[in-house]
């Protein structure tokens, strides 16, 4: 779907249906007070004392917005529909998986692939962004490349793969197949998350997904793709760190069988091989790059090998499900926001467990996600601390819940909220996020065109949610823009939230605090993804993205009129570098 009408660059197109953001000059910011108030946690019983939001005071004056970043140029390029996988194919006859989550250009990446017998293929890869709503743009083929049988997964088995092997006290699984192509990344391949289709005729397709790095650039927006979270959830050959493919999954963080290692040499189980990609971060992805934001892509292994990257951009943003973090990782990102490098967390449940990256059985570093889930506290045998090997002489590196001991970092020191619970996802029920009511409501609500109490219902709260924590570590000035009832799993009533607070280095961070946020930036629902469609995107979440975003970069939002027309998106350019 494009947009019913072209508006002047200058206006600037925003998403679906066509709408303009006006912003005034020489008008004062309105004073804004929001409160932290009572959590209905059963496990949170006292209010945090009430504080105010942060008030911008002076002349907001016109921005100079860009048009002409690397992402609007690259938007303009010709797109296609290709990419996506014809509804109903057989996603399990043809599977791979590249040799690197990453790779810049000039890199040359191992693709190894397999199919139920052996086939003839074609190879093509596609960029995913806007490209005037078709989605994705081709940037490489190869036709008639021949594919061996080295094993595939299907239902629930693997089937002919003599070369996989699965360690049979961690149960990790890697296939271990032969290398199949080699993929050259182009020198004019720009920064973003690729998608590498096989296909077999008509018949049969599936992915690889690839993220290209630019690991030079100072582009405004830093895009955090969570492979390890992909990986996590990963059943390909019967293990992940959940389950494994034959057992019930009762509860998910004691599950017997479960792997503590799983390996980054296999393909994805889920969505044709994409991973959650396709769930969450394609809509955040479809929202930057359709609002031609100044952004460039990486991955949470690579700011886990080098965290000081996220210092050459103003904000470090990420989507969707980023629930496995590395001490590197964590470490770093404190340090960026303690140096004035602003976090936008758009999902939820993330940070909650530590995990480490290790080398595959050849070498090559960071291809193994570890993650024992150990606790100092229980009597399940699966769980005690001794059967991680870094304890007891490095505490610090222990698999287990940020929040828990022996680590003790819990996640709201950083993201303000914390993950609390979940609710089943299938869009049976669906709450609404609620606007944090009061008698002044803060600014960033103000101008997205919202009132204190207004319901959003467009499938974006849930399934998992965060909320605050009276634990110590709750930053004393959070902001609270969303506070949501909610009914979980264990029956409890609760409630989610969304917020914000601005770090002693004038850092903003901002936590979502509800894996479905980007949802309502962009509605598409890409074939592959088994999932009902109950969600749609919302003017007001795009609304209130962009003046968050806006915040971050210029430390003012971006006063809009929200009555023109019905579509979401910030202006092209808007949310470059200054």
């Amino acid at each position: 779907m494009v947009p019913s009408a072209q508006m002047p660059r200058r206006l600037f197109t925003l998403q679906r249906r066509g709408l303009i953001f006006v912003m005034f000059l020489g008008a004062a910011f309105m004073p804004a007070l929001l409160s932290v108030t009572t959590v209905a946690s059963a496990a949170i019983q006292q209010p945090l004392q009430e504080v105010a939001p942060p008030i911008v005071k002076g002349i907001f004056t016109v921005m100079p917005f860009q048009t002409n970043s690397e992402i609007a140029r690259e938007n303009q390029l010709p797109g296609t529909t290709a990419w996506e996988l014809d509804r109903g194919t057989n996603t399990t006859f043809i599977q791979g998986y590249a040799g690197m989550v990453s790779a810049e250009p000039g890199q040359d990446v191992p693709l190894y692939i397999s199919s139920l017998v052996p086939s003839f293929y074609d190879l093509n890869v596609y960029r995913i962004g806007w490209y005037g709503g078709k989605g994705g743009r081709l940037v490489f083929s190869a036709q008639d490349l021949f594919s061996r049988a080295q094993g595939v997964w299907r239902g629930r088995m693997l089937i002919h793969c003599s070369r996989c092997t699965i360690d049979p006290l961690t149960h990790l699984v890697s296939a271990n197949w032969r290398e199949s192509f080699r993929l050259h990344i182009g020198s004019d391949w720009e920064s973003g998350v690729y998608l590498i289709k096989l296909s077999v005729g008509k018949m049969a397709e599936s992915y690889i997904p690839l993220v290209v790095r630019d690991d030079d650039s100072h582009a405004a927006v830093l895009v955090d793709i969570p492979v390890n979270t992909y990986q996590a959830y990963n059943l390909w050959g019967g293990y992940s760190l959940y389950q494994h493919a034959q057992a019930t999954l009762h509860d998910e963080e004691i599950s017997a069988g479960r792997a503590t290692k799983v390996s980054f040499d296999r393909p994805y189980d889920r969505a044709g091989g994409a991973a959650d990609f396709l769930y969450w971060d394609i809509h955040t992805v479809r929202w930057l790059e359709r609002s031609e934001i100044d952004a460039v892509y990486t991955t949470d292994v690579d700011v886990a090998a080098d965290p000081s990257r996220v210092l050459q951009h103003q904000v470090y943003l990420v989507s969707g499900h980023d629930e496995y973090w590395t001490k590197s990782m964590r470490d770093g990102v404190e340090a960026a926001r303690d140096k004035g490098v602003n976090l936008m967390f758009l999902g939820g449940n993330d940070i909650y467990w530590q995990a480490r990256l290790e080398p595959d059985a050849g070498g090559v570093p960071n291809r193994t996600l570890v993650c024992y889930k150990v606790e100092s506290k229980t009597h399940d045998p699966s769980q005690f601390l001794s059967n991680d090997p870094m304890w007891p002489n490095h505490p610090d590196l222990v698999t287990t819940r940020w929040r828990d001991w022996p680590v003790n970092r819990p996640e709201n020191s950083l993201l303000g909220l914390m993950y609390n619970g979940f609710f089943i996802g299938d869009g049976r029920y669906v709450p609404d996020l609620v606007i944090k009511a009061g008698p002044l409501v803060d600014q960033l609500v103000t101008t997205a065109g919202l009132k204190g109490g207004e319901h959003i219902h467009a499938g974006v709260l849930g399934y998992e949610y965060d909320t605050i924590y009276r634990n110590g570590a709750t930053p004393p000035n959070l902001v609270v823009l969303a506070a949501s009832p909610v009914f979980n799993t264990n029956r409890v009533h609760d409630t989610a939230y969304s917020a914000y607070y601005i770090a002693p280095s004038g850092a903003m961070v901002f936590d979502a605090g509800t894996i479905w946020w980007s949802n309502g930036l962009d509605d598409f629902l890409p074939p592959g993804v088994a999932e009902n469609h109950f969600f749609h995107d919302s003017q007001a979440i795009a609304n209130l993205t962009a003046n968050i975003l806006h915040m971050m970069l210029y430390k003012t939002p971006y006063f809009i009129t929200p009555s023109l027309n019905p579509l979401p998106l910030p202006p092209p350019g808007l949310l470059t570098s200054p």
